[in-house]
């Protein structure tokens, strides 16, 4: 019967997958390379629209140009046709390709030479938008773009002012304007580096706290998956235990063994106990959490605490496995006794779990100024140094969720740790030793 009922028992659950992988974050050259594409097409776009709303007003209401004027405006009507087609495929976010970037280009080149040629060559006010044309090629194509289009431009104005006049003017009548346009070229195509260059750093930056963000709610994900599933097999383990024995007992009645009865009372009070651990740790994080816990701070007795601490593993472990060393200036320390009693019982059931079963737990104190510190050493395997500050993290344990051999739900460090320094001390973990941790707190002296 004893058999069946530890058979009931069941084992150790296997680990589901702690997580399941989310997108990853978009690649980070190409967003901002698109990101740039997409800010240079609209900048262009509304300096075309400017343009064209300048070239409309100028073309009608100035009067100097009444004679072609029907040509301007069918001009302008489809070059605002044109721009029309670009802004909706801005806006359904299609973005011209290379390609594509040079006939806007050349095609804008067209519409500045014609509209140079219908209103009267060097001397026409339109010369204004071969600027906004250089302009864009900055934006575009950078520098050495910026000054192929102003010499395509310089030749498409010559050519333009030329057909018109039937000869060449003074050099002065078209050379500021050619000169303007390797200026404007060079300066708009620094300034467009520079602003390309400040906001690929800003994005970058945006990126990276973005990826920082998504991995640490991926871990967050990730901890608190993994505390339900060790959460679940915590509280499943003992109470399979204690429902097991209840209906052994139940079944057997009068006829179970008195080493029986014994055994079942022991397996009993050590599993709910175990279950009123996990609950008060739980309990008290909730609280934490919440920021509804309460401290009463005072003088306490360590000697006091520590053997309550110790009373409540004795059906765990032996009591000799215990050792601990309190000398007289160092029994009084200022804490909430209940809380500290949870601290070392934290730091003890840590010890045990990771410490062979016959290596001793040792807990001393030893008064430092006006601080006493209390150091709980164990003989278990040594923590990784880049894994020193992480086992203070809420549901975090060293070992995998695959892997593990130990109990718990990685919460009894982290529970340390809050109530400490709630408490004004500090809590440290040493691993220089080959082998084993020493787990230190150090407290106001009492």
């Amino acid at each position: 019967m004893l058999a069946a009922a530890r058979r009931q028992a069941p084992a150790p659950a296997p680990a589901a997958e702690a997580f399941v992988s989310r997108p990853p974050v978009r690649d980070l050259p190409s967003a901002v390379e698109r990101d740039r594409r997409a800010g240079t097409e609209r900048v262009i776009e509304l300096g075309r629209w400017l343009v064209l709303i300048f070239a409309a007003v100028t073309a009608n209401f100035s009067g100097a140009h009444a004679a072609r004027v029907g040509e301007v405006n069918l001009l302008l009507g489809s070059w605002g046709l044109f721009n029309l087609a670009v802004t909706l495929a801005l806006v359904a976010r299609h973005l011209p390709g290379r390609r594509t970037q040079y006939a806007m280009t050349a095609l804008d080149i067209a519409v500045a030479t014609a509209l140079v040629y219908m209103t009267g060559g060097f001397g026409s006010s339109f010369s204004v938008t071969f600027y906004v044309v250089v302009i864009a090629s900055s934006l575009r194509f950078g520098i050495k773009g910026s000054l192929f289009c102003a010499t395509a431009i310089s030749i498409a104005y010559i050519g333009a002012g030329v057909w018109v006049s039937k000869g060449l003017p003074t050099y002065d009548n078209f050379a500021s304007h050619i000169f303007l346009y390797f200026v404007v070229a060079l300066a708009t195509g620094l300034l467009a580096r520079e602003l390309a260059g400040a906001r690929a750093r800003q994005l970058a930056h945006t990126y990276q706290l973005e990826h920082a963000a998504f991995m640490e709610l991926r871990e967050v994900d990730r901890l608190k998956t993994d505390f339900i599933m060790l959460a679940s097999h915590e509280l499943r383990t003992p109470l399979a235990k204690i429902k097991a024995w209840l209906m052994l007992m139940q079944d057997a009645g009068d006829r179970l063994p008195v080493d029986a009865q014994r055994e079942a009372t022991e397996v009993l009070r050590s599993e709910t106990e175990s279950l009123a651990r996990l609950t008060d740790n739980l309990l008290c994080i909730a609280q934490l959490e919440a920021g509804e816990i309460r401290l009463k701070t005072g003088p306490v007795d360590l000697d006091e605490v520590v053997e309550q601490v110790f009373a409540r593993f004795v059906e765990s472990a032996d009591r000799r496995r215990f050792q601990c060393v309190i000398p007289d200036d160092a029994r009084r320390v200022l804490a909430d006794h209940e809380r500290l009693a949870l601290v070392l019982a934290c730091l003890v059931d840590n010890a045990l779990k990771f410490s062979p079963e016959d290596e001793p737990v040792k807990l001393s104190a030893h008064r430092d100024a006006r601080e006493v510190r209390v150091d709980v050493r164990d003989n278990g395997r040594r923590i990784p140094d880049d894994q020193i500050e992480r086992v203070f993290a809420s549901f975090y344990q060293v070992e995998s969720p695959l892997t593990r051999q130990r109990g718990g739900c990685g919460v009894g460090l982290y529970l340390a740790r809050q109530l400490t320094e709630r408490m004004g001390g500090r809590i440290w973990v040493d691993n220089k030793a080959s082998r084993g941790n020493c787990f230190s707190i150090s407290l106001p002296l009492g």
